[in-house]
């Protein structure tokens, strides 16, 4: 039989897995149609003076299996260079690290709350199934874990710079998931001498089109073209029409549902996006304390928080430079902050940065990027869209919204490529050993910085 042809919408690590997850998989015919210039989406970069930038924050988890199987592939993993990272609380003009068993003890929570504190995280990192959570909110796994006054002093201002959105809106088993990652105790990865992201998507890009992947960039889908129950043609917005046996759409839910005329799909429709302002900035001056990660708990701020990559690699950008990235999430791109000028959003986040630091940024250089569609919302009661359409046979998802409950990160994008992947391989009577072999994936050793 001649191999079935596939149509990948999206160029970003969803659609790079799927990709690549179909051509391993045995299928010849593989085209990822890519509006922009490469692969990667979220996890792209940018070039200032001959070095390479993330269009935000990105680090690597060494539990991120999916992650880690890639950069193994890719020849990356044994570059990788592991380093413990600061993650600090500002609030009320003090900077507090909750590792540090002092700092925790000054931290403004009532001592008999700090106990539950400790209870509820070592209770979170023993839970493996989040499940009955789903119907359940955050301030509902909150109070019964640890108590009202923990939501209160803590989490309760976690959930507004996340979602914008309090506790009892948010999922249970989706802070459940991230509360039980750790995401900032253990080592965090970069490679030196780069930007990690670029050295992942540069050579996911090589992956594809060794695989025999046909990769067409500026390349906008405009319409989906259907009939009887199935997906006919893709059409560009230059009017090409491409025709494939199977589609796979990675790209965000609000943009798929503009290019068909309906979709049954359970969940589909009940999908919200937040939007990211990233701004990345390149200053001569020395910024202490040197912590990665600094959240900003007190209301009034812009940012959500402050990285300061060159904490997690010091080898990002020039020498004697230091690399600090605004981040702050919006329930959605309707928020008038995200349309603000680029002049009043800089100036925002510098008196941010003085009243947090204590003195006057000055950059020489600034790099703006506007995500409209960045995560989906984690509801209460939110659910993974089936991995199948219900309205067109042919047609099969993948993306950060069907990663739940776990953290949205460059790994679940990946995985949940290889997911689609298989699953397309597993209708077709060609079942992929991909999933497995990721999920299988242990990294051998942790070389430091």
């Amino acid at each position: 039989m001649t191999p079935p042809s596939a149509v990948v919408l999206g160029g970003g690590l969803s659609g790079a897995a799927t990709a690549y997850a179909l051509a391993r998989g045995g299928c010849t015919n593989v085209t990822v149609l890519e509006s922009g210039t490469s692969l990667g989406g979220l996890a792209g970069s940018f070039e200032r003076d001959g070095h390479f930038y993330p269009l935000g924050y990105h680090h690597i988890l060494h539990r991120d299996r999916t992650l880690l199987f890639f950069l193994e592939l890719i020849g990356a993993l044994p570059d990788v260079r592991w380093r413990r990272i600061k993650l600090l609380f500002h609030l009320k003009d003090r900077f507090f690290d909750l590792a540090d068993p002092v700092e925790f003890l000054r931290f403004p929570m009532r001592l008999s709350d700090k106990a539950r504190f400790v209870r509820l995280m070592a209770r979170a990192f023993r839970t493996r199934d989040w499940s009955p959570w789903l119907d359940r909110s955050a301030a509902e796994l909150i109070d019964s874990w640890a108590g009202p006054g923990v939501r209160h002093a803590l989490f309760e201002r976690l959930c507004e710079l996340k979602f914008e959105r309090p506790c009892d809106q948010i999922s249970g088993a989706w802070l459940g998931a991230r509360l039980h990652f750790r995401e900032g105790s253990a080592p965090l990865g970069y490679i030196p001498g780069s930007n990690w992201t670029k050295v992942l998507c540069d050579g996911v890009t090589r992956l594809l089109s060794q695989s025999g992947v046909h990769i067409r960039f500026r390349s906008p889908v405009a319409r989906l073209h259907t009939s009887n129950g199935r997906i006919n043609e893709a059409e560009l917005a230059s009017g090409e029409r491409i025709a494939a046996d199977v589609y796979v759409s990675t790209i965000p839910t609000d943009v798929y549902r503009t290019l068909v005329s309906r979709d049954d799909t359970p969940e589909l429709d009940r999908i919200r996006y937040t939007a990211l302002l990233s701004v990345v900035c390149a200053t001569r001056q020395s910024v202490r304390p040197e912590a990665y990660w600094v959240n900003l708990a007190s209301r009034g701020k812009t940012a959500c928080a402050i990285f300061l990559l060159n904490a997690l690699n010091p080898t990002i950008g020039g020498p004697g430079e230091s690399c600090v990235n605004f981040v702050t999430h919006l329930e959605s791109r309707d928020r008038a902050l995200f349309r603000a000028p680029d002049e009043q959003l800089l100036q925002r986040y510098r008196n941010d940065f003085r009243d947090v630091f204590g003195f006057e940024l000055d950059p020489f250089w600034t790099h703006v990027a506007r995500v409209p569609l960045y995560s989906p919302i984690f509801y209460r009661s939110y659910r993974n869209p089936p991995i199948r359409s219900q309205s067109w046979r042919n047609l099969y998802f993948a993306g950060n919204y069907r990663t739940f409950p776990s953290i949205v990160s460059t790994g679940t994008a990946l995985r949940s490529g290889v997911e689609a992947g298989a699953a397309v391989l597993e209708d077709l009577g060609q079942p992929s050993e991909l999933p497995a072999a990721a999920a299988a994936f242990r990294l051998g050793t942790m070389p430091r910085a």
